[in-house]
């Protein structure tokens, strides 16, 4: 066989095996889902660590309504948080999309308004609790289900602690969304 010859296959296979194995370094998701007795969304950057961690750069949006006595007193917050994540199973097969679970932790900043900025609910009725900086912590579990080279679909759940908020020192987030392979 000519020199040449053997050279392009080699190369064709190295190729092939290079393609088959690349992984992309950074991601985006955007998911919407539930928060408390309402709702919320989450967009996401992630850089990947190496095959098994990443980090992630998250800004998280919510929206509900808490009780004060009788009154339902419209709560927002805006949070922004910083991330560590490892994937504790991956599941790879030809029968089923492949398929990842990431346990991740981090510190979360953030700003929530509680009734629009409005201390007063009613002429009788005040607001327990005011809008302000928040700031704590956050843990988070993050399901990938691998639909195609570009995206997949996310199902993401996160528990927040907020140190010094007057409502819902714990809170949860889940939701479900798409995250695009970006390189």
């Amino acid at each position: 066989m000519n020199l040449s010859i053997k050279y392009t296959i080699v190369l064709l296979l190295l190729g092939f095996s290079v393609v088959s194995s690349a992984q992309y370094s950074k991601t985006a998701t955007l998911t919407g889902g539930i928060y408390g007795d309402g709702y919320g969304g989450e967009f996401t950057f992630n850089t990947m660590l190496n095959d098994r961690s990443f980090t992630q750069i998250a800004l998280n949006g919510t929206y509900t309504n808490f009780k004060n006595g009788e009154v339902d007193v419209p709560y927002l917050s805006v949070t922004g948080s910083y991330s560590y994540f490892f994937t504790v199973l991956t599941l790879r097969s030809r029968r089923i999309l492949q398929q990842s679970l990431s346990v991740g932790g981090g510190a979360l900043v953030g700003y929530e308004s509680v009734n629009n900025g409005q201390v007063e609910l009613t002429n009788i009725v005040s607001v327990a609790g005011k809008s302000k900086f928040i700031f704590g912590g956050v843990v988070s579990l993050d399901y990938d289900i691998i639909i195609s080279e570009y995206f997949s679909l996310v199902l993401k759940t996160s528990e927040a602690y907020h140190a010094n908020s007057d409502f819902g020192k714990f809170t949860n987030y889940s939701g479900i969304g798409l995250r695009y392979y970006l390189e």
